[in-house]
Parts: C-alpha cells; sequence; structure tokens
C-alpha cells in the first residue's frame, strides 16, 4: 500500500470511503503486466484442478491425510525454521478440553505476539501446515501463536461451536501469557475459515474485557456469514477451488440444526456482530473469489465502527496465498507493513 514503508511488489491505488465516525481506506492492486500474466497462468492451473467437495467420506479421507501431511511437513519445516532463528515449541491451554498450540518464536526478542487461526475450511489443515505462511512473520520479528482447533467432523458429531471455543481458549491463554511470550502487544490474524473464526474471537474478548491487549486485526479471504452472501449464493461451476454451485449448502452443513436466520446469528456470522470496541483491521480479498462480497461487507462494517483497510486483489481466487506468484509475495509483504505500521502508531 503507497502510505507504507515495507518494499513490496503489490502495488496499490488507494480510494478513501468515509463513514460518520471513521474510515474504511480501500486499495486495488495495480499489477505490472508480468505480474498479471503470473497471475493468468496460477488461474489456467486452477481451472483444470478438481474442486473442493465436501461430502462426508472425503472429508474423512483428506483429515487422515492432513495429519501425515502434518507430520511428514513437521520434520521438513521445523530444521528449516530453526537454521533462520526461529525455534518451535507445542503447549496445550489448560482446562478440560486442551487446544494445542504452535509457538513460533523469532531469534531475539520477539516485536508482538501473533495469534493465527489457519485456513481448511474448518474441516482440514493445522498450524504446522501454516508454518510455511506463518514463517514470514517470525522471520521478520514476530512470534506466532498458531491454533490447532478442533476440524469439523460429522461423523464425529463435531460441528461450528467447538472451533469457535477452541479459539477463543486458544485467545484466553495468549493475552495471559503475553509475559512468558515476550511482548505485550498481541494481533489476531486468520485465512478463510480461520478469518471467521479470528473475527468471532475478536468479539468476544471484547465482551469479556479482554481485547485491550490486541493492536490489529488481519483478515484474509474470509468467510463471514455462514448464511451465503449473494456472491456465495450465486458461485457457478466455473468457480475457481470451490463447487461453486454447492457452496451455500456448504456452509450450512456446518451447523446443521441452524435454519437461515439462525445461521445469520452473531455467534457464528460475526458479519452481524456489534463491531464497536474492536481494534482498527486489515482485509485481503480476491476478486475472483465467490467469498469476496464477505470481505467487502464485513471491512465496511469495521470501517464504520474502527479503522479498517482493504485490499482488493484483481484476477485472484480464494487462497491465493499458497498458490505463490505476486499475489502472495505481495500479499505477505503487505501485511507486514501494516502490523509495523500499527506498531508505529
Amino acid at each position: 500500500m503507497a502510505s507504507w514503508p515495507a518494499p513490496t511488489p503489490l502495488e496499490t491505488k488507494p480510494a478513501v470511503t468515509h463513514s460518520t465516525d471513521m474510515t474504511l481506506r480501500t486499495h486495488v492492486v495495480d499489477f505490472a503486466p508480468a505480474q498479471q500474466a503470473a497471475v493468468r497462468r496460477i488461474n489456467a492451473v486452477l481451472a483444470r484442478a478438481p474442486r473442493l467437495r465436501t461430502d462426508a467420506w472425503r472429508i474423512d479421507a483428506g483429515q487422515r491425510l492432513s495429519l501425515w501431511l502434518d507430520a511428514a511437513a513437521g520434520a521438513i519445516t521445523v530444521p528449516r525454521l530453526r537454521k533462520r532463528g526461529v525455534t518451535v515449541e507445542i503447549v496445550q491451554t489448560d482446562g478440560d478440553q486442551p487446544v494445542p498450540l504452535r509457538i513460533l518464536q523469532p531469534e531475539g526478542p520477539p516485536r508482538a505476539v501473533i495469534l493465527d487461526i489457519h485456513g481448511g475450511g474448518w474441516v482440514l489443515g493445522s498450524a504446522g501446515l501454516n508454518d510455511r505462511l506463518n514463517a514470514h512473520l517470525a522471520r521478520h520479528g514476530f512470534c506466532v501463536v498458531s491454533v490447532d482447533y478442533r476440524l469439523l467432523s460429522e461423523r464425529r458429531g463435531i460441528y461450528i461451536e467447538a472451533a469457535i471455543s477452541d479459539c477463543l481458549a486458544a485467545a484466553h491463554w495468549t493475552v495471559t501469557n503475553v509475559d512468558r511470550l515476550g511482548a505485550a502487544t498481541v494481533f489476531l490474524t486468520g485465512e478463510s475459515a480461520g478469518a471467521h473464526l479470528a473475527a468471532l474471537t475478536a468479539v468476544a474478548l471484547r465482551d469479556q474485557g479482554l481485547i485491550d491487549l490486541v493492536k490489529g486485526c488481519v483478515f484474509t479471504y474470509g468467510v463471514f456469514d455462514l448464511s451465503g452472501t449473494e456472491s456465495v449464493r450465486s458461485a457457478g461451476p466455473e468457480t475457481l477451488l470451490f463447487n461453486g454451485p454447492t457452496m451455500q449448502a456448504d456452509l450450512a452443513r456446518l451447523a446443521p440444526e441452524r435454519d437461515e436466520a439462525g445461521l445469520r446469528r452473531s455467534d457464528v456470522s460475526p458479519l452481524y456482530a456489534h463491531l464497536t470496541g474492536l481494534p482498527p483491521a486489515l482485509f485481503l480479498a480476491g476478486e475472483y473469489d465467490p467469498l469476496f462480497e464477505d470481505s467487502l461487507l464485513m471491512a465496511t462494517r469495521w470501517g464504520e465502527a474502527s479503522e479498517a483497510d482493504l485490499i482488493r486483489v484483481p484476477e485472484v481466487p480464494h487462497g491465493f496465498l499458497h498458490f505463490g506468484g505476486p499475489a502472495a509475495r505481495g500479499a505477505r509483504g503487505a501485511v507486514r507493513a501494516w502490523l509495523n505500521g500499527r506498531l508505529k502508531s
């Protein structure tokens, strides 16, 4: 973003939208021609790839594979991180349902603590598999606490409330252990399903009087309305990554006992929560993502109550941080620049 000092290939054209009391600053990425061509090559590969589906047997198979990948990745990433001065520690929260936390500690005293909630559609992923996304933060002096919340499973009867509870327990542990972690300032981040859980966690921390240590939130292509925004409802078969025509039904399966009105309740859909008293937030969203409208609407509402920045990335799909190329590199730089700006404010 133009006003941020960190060098990044993610050049943006800022446009400021003023509300009555606060401000939403919208920034549109301006790719150079070679970068735009790289983005389109990634999209062409994704267009030929199978779409993500949420049938119970696919989820069970994916979770078993995820466990294997988590173990295999840990054997590779931990030594690599150590070579770069980043150490990895595993701890658990207290209570009847302990939540594993993966802590990436930088070399030297941390500048701030980042509580990270991974994505994966609430059914896949892990804190360990997010090492690749979090390593750049640890290398730049941030202590990253990543949450291994319970993954949803219809077969095992685990639904969205379990993941929400785990993330809040992780947040409680983090804000009460800042002395141990080495920095008193906390940021809250999440991507995709993790952004949904991070937003709900921020609201819960505010309601419990624990938000003061949180200096800001970063939400990357989040899901903020489980009933499905208009862009989700209109997603077609050409949608990249997702099976567009079933997206709304897939979201509803996260809380099967709820009707559409229940899915809009603020305890599961942060778009409908009261957002006063929350810290500034950065939203990043790809314009080819059927969940783009979630970020646009949430950033607009957040900007009515606090400071908010929205980075719109043209022609990129959901999950672009995982696909490399100029969008992923630029987004990492933009996030670090925003965090640096919040630390200086």
